[in-house]
Formats: C-alpha cells, structure tokens, sequence
C-alpha cells in the first residue's frame, strides 16, 4: 500500500520517499533494540530523501502502541505523522502472512495479529478490502494529502 500511495504522489509531481521499515533492520538474529535500529535508520533515511527535496514520506510499519507511534514521529523531524491502520478480515490477513512470511517471522506476525487490532493508536482506518491504488487514494485523502496534480 506504501509503494502505491508513494507512486500516486510522485505522479502528481510530488517529490516523495517510501519506506517499508521492515528492511531498516534485515539482520539476525533480531537485537533487543530492534525498533530503535529501525527508528535509528529511518530517521537517517529521512534526513537524506528531505536533502534531496523529499516533501512527503509513506513509512510502512506495525505500530501497535503509542509509544511506537512518538519514537516513529521522532524519526521523521519536521513532519506532520499521520498514522492510518490498514483494516481485513482475519482469514485474510492470515492468508497474506502466510504467502509473505515463513518461519519465526510467520509466527511473530500471526501470534500478534489480536494484540495489534486492539492497540493500534491510529488516527483513522481505511480498508484494505479493493485495489491498492483505489485504498491508496482512500488513505491520502484521509490524511489531508494530495492525490492530483501539483499545482
């Protein structure tokens, strides 16, 4: 959903960075401080793309508590953090995961799927029940972001 999003503004002439935070910690075995690595480096990715003329960022990440959400938004300085949960039925979720992941990773997804629909401190929900683009659109909106040309 990020990478959709990320395209439907750089298409409307928005310079504009995405990051899935799963890839800002891809070593193993996982260190305890595994969300400040990803903050750490999201941080740094988001004062590079902002030096480059970087105006939004689509960060993809869990963020299943409040505290998660701060140090996210303490990473990305200067911004305006919008936190939107993407929302599917558990059969899908779970079938999804199943075709993504494998192994421990599966199993930490799975066994947190209940604890993160009840945490979740987002600003608003969009559904992620039609084509990426439609959602994207959806999830833009909702954020107060442009989804047409840059005027």
């Amino acid at each position: 959903m990020a990478d959709a999003a990320g395209s439907i503004l750089t298409t409307a002439g928005f310079a504009t960075a995405v990051v899935d935070t799963d890839a800002l910690a891809q070593f193993g075995p996982p260190p305890a401080p595994y969300d400040e690595i990803k903050c750490a480096n999201l941080a740094a990715l988001w004062a590079t793309f902002q030096a480059a003329g970087a105006r939004f960022i689509v960060v993809a990440a869990v963020v299943d508590s409040l505290a998660r959400r701060e140090r996210y938004a303490e990473s990305l300085a200067g911004c305006e953090v919008v936190l939107v949960r993407l929302t599917a039925a558990d059969e899908v979720v779970r079938d999804r995961l199943r075709r993504r992941d494998t192994g421990a990773r599966l199993e930490r997804h799975l066994s947190a799927l209940d604890s993160r629909r009840r945490l979740s401190p987002e600003d608003f929900a969009v559904a992620n029940d039609r084509a990426p683009e439609e959602v994207a659109v959806e999830i833009l909106t909702g954020a107060g972001w442009p989804t047409g040309p840059h005027q």
